[in-house]
């Protein structure tokens, strides 16, 4: 009977997994053109940065390098974190709530709202910039720069968000295609002017994500005054499931590019905060590429699962977690094979702490987040993220316990390899959870 039951338990688990397969194939081909877009609208703005990082950590010394690292740092908490949790990740489950043809009120409020958030922000930092340039501290000109680049990075990113909520790709291409070289040709001029540094370098961010969400001015028609009750019923359901989306990408941050100011101010130094980041610009396509699945995907999730059935996002979760983990895994493979040589080839005249070890274990660490991002992507799309909290704070918690032995003892490569101990509880976490929702 034993001999039965185990028999019975393979067949359902291959038919599990047959069925994801097929799944995800029928998915892939109905977005194959939104999937192909994407990836060249991410490819443009993961080029333009890897580019622009390489020619910094050639040309900067690595103190410098460090502290612009822990500015884009910061920059990414207020903007991927913060302003992208309020108004970005709630977005889908809250327009395929109201009519089609109320979107152009939800558009115009959310292009305002954002706006005024991301510029009170920066005028904060602006303000804390100048206080530091005139007391004479060094920081004060890159905390400016930083402060100017926040509504201008937040202006495209809603952007490109609307584009990718309406569908409308080529749009968002085109706004990626406008920053790329845009800055591009800013970084030239900063060059060819011998400006280069890490205030420049932030201002050639601002000014190209400026230009890039100033495409919006073309699409005016497509706006309209939102009415008071659409535009608070909106801005309401957003806040109210923003809060989990802040507290997840939070918990992620600190557990990921958390670490580069974290282990420059407090552990281990500046360097380790310029090796960091060569580590994550390595791994940033990866990123890119599960960024666009997730922005392609999410859309589409949130209106076939508005009817909420259970069986359906488990199904999503399962077809997604076996795309990305499979992609992360060969491409982490690729990276220990081949990463130290083309390091070699871009980076020359300084000395990063970058080692087959910290590649691999860095593989590992976003394979693992690239699950967690498959599984948790259904339930992004049904504006639940709070179910996703418990596996976040379990990783947070491993990431404590291990950071600051391990960054004393390995350096850097001890830093990421408490990034593994993060995302093997949050993974672990996650799917314990999901098991136990699924038997109830």
């Amino acid at each position: 009977m034993s001999a039965l039951t185990d028999r019975l338990d393979r067949a359902a688990a291959q038919t599990r997994v047959a069925g994801a397969m097929s799944g995800l194939l029928r998915r892939l081909r109905r977005a194959g053109g939104n999937v192909a877009l994407g990836l060249i609208d991410q490819a443009l703005l993961s080029g333009s940065a890897f580019v622009l990082t390489i020619v910094l950590a050639n040309v900067l010394d690595i103190n410098s390098f460090g502290r612009f690292s822990v500015a884009w740092s910061f920059s990414i908490l207020i903007e991927a974190v913060f302003l992208r949790g309020l108004f970005d990740d709630g977005l889908p489950a809250t327009a395929h709530r109201i009519p089609k043809s109320l979107w152009p009120q939800l558009r115009l409020g959310l292009y305002l709202s954002s706006l005024l958030a991301s510029g009170a922000l920066g005028l904060l930092l602006v303000s804390a910039g100048l206080v530091i340039v005139a007391v004479g501290g060094d920081a004060g000109r890159l905390v400016i720069a930083t402060g100017l680049a926040i509504p201008a990075v937040r202006l495209q990113s809603m952007f490109r968000r609307i584009c990718y909520l309406d569908g409308r790709l080529p749009r968002a291409l085109a706004s990626s295609l406008t920053y790329c070289v845009a800055l591009v040709v800013s970084a030239g001029l900063m060059i060819a002017l011998k400006l280069a540094g890490a205030t420049a370098a932030m201002a050639c961010i601002a000014i190209s994500a400026a230009l890039a969400g100033s495409l919006l001015l073309a699409r005016t028609s497509e706006l309209a005054r939102p009415q008071a009750r659409i535009f608070r019923g909106s801005l309401q359901r957003l806040f109210r499931n923003g809060r989990w989306f802040v507290a997840t990408s939070l918990t992620y941050w600190i557990g990921s590019i958390g670490l580069i100011p974290v282990c420059g101010f407090f552990l281990i130094g500046l360097d380790a905060s310029a090796s960091l980041r060569i580590l994550l610009l390595v791994f940033a396509p990866l990123s890119q590429f599960c960024a666009t699945m997730f922005s392609v995907r999410l859309p589409e999730i949130a209106a076939e699962l508005r009817a909420g059935r259970r069986s359906a996002v488990a199904a999503a979760a399962r077809e997604n977690a076996l795309l990305l983990g499979s992609i992360a895994a060969a491409y982490g493979t690729a990276v220990v094979l081949l990463g130290q040589r083309i390091l070699a080839l871009v980076i020359h005249g300084q000395s990063y702490e970058i080692g087959t070890g910290s590649l691999a274990l860095m593989g590992a660490a976003m394979a693992l987040d690239a699950v967690w991002l498959g599984l948790a992507l259904p339930l992004f799309a049904t504006g639940k993220p709070q179910r996703f909290m418990l596996s976040r704070i379990a990783g947070l918690v491993a990431l404590c316990c291990v950071l600051p032995f391990a960054a004393e003892v390995w350096q850097v490569m001890g830093a990421v390899a408490a990034m593994v101990a993060s995302s093997t509880a949050s993974v672990i976490t996650v799917v314990l959870t999901n098991s136990a929702r699924e038997r109830t």
